[in-house]
């Protein structure tokens, strides 16, 4: 190791030294560096609408122009959320 190498493995030691059980590392940041664990805890189950409910969320919508069903205010994406609520609802309450 650099000599600067040395000097901050010291440091990250001395600190972690100073710190409560429950908050230090279990592996050394050498060996943790590159096995980093990116994947999400739980996927979420994505929510889609009836085709019919869809066209005709679409066909009467209140917006003056289309904004795209990928906007946040566009309304089949509002009711997909607030469906994704009731059924995170429903299984939060089983």
């Amino acid at each position: 190791m650099t000599m600067l190498e040395d000097i901050v493995k010291r440091g990250q030691l001395a600190f972690e030294a100073t710190l409560p059980t429950y908050a230090r590392r279990e592996v050394s940041p050498a060996h943790a560096i590159g096995h980093v664990n990116l994947e999400p805890a739980e996927t979420l189950p994505n929510i889609y609408l009836p085709e019919e409910r869809q066209r005709e969320m679409c066909l009467n919508c209140p917006l003056a122009d289309c904004v795209g069903i990928e906007r946040r205010d566009c309304p089949i994406q509002i009711e997909q959320r607030a469906e994704w609520r009731r059924q995170n609802h429903r299984r939060a309450t089983q």
